[in-house]
């Protein structure tokens, strides 16, 4: 291709054929910068959901913790209350 320009360069005359492979080929240079800029553009989504979904993460993870711990202390305070109720179960049946 770039020894086609330089030979299109020296000429005087372009031939119709000539030019319409130069019409072409500006064609799929603009059809190019286009798709780049799209999938440029995809990119920038793509990294923005990315990283929301990073933030999400984190932020599920330390609800998570926050639960289970909540968790665990309801389950501590079950559990005496089950003995507190089983020590007097076995009080009133002696």
């Amino acid at each position: 291709m770039k020894e086609r320009i330089e030979r299109l360069k020296k000429l005087t005359y372009i031939p119709q054929k000539e030019i319409a492979w130069l019409i072409e080929q500006a064609e799929l240079a603009v059809k190019q910068r286009e798709i780049i800029a799209e999938n440029k553009r995809q990119e920038e989504v793509t990294v923005h959901q990315f990283r929301q979904a990073q933030k999400d993460i984190q932020q599920l993870s330390g609800d998570r913790k926050r639960y289970k711990q909540a968790l665990e202390k309801i389950i501590t305070n079950l559990n005496f209350a089950i003995q507190v109720a089983q020590n007097e179960l076995d009080g009133a049946a002696e």
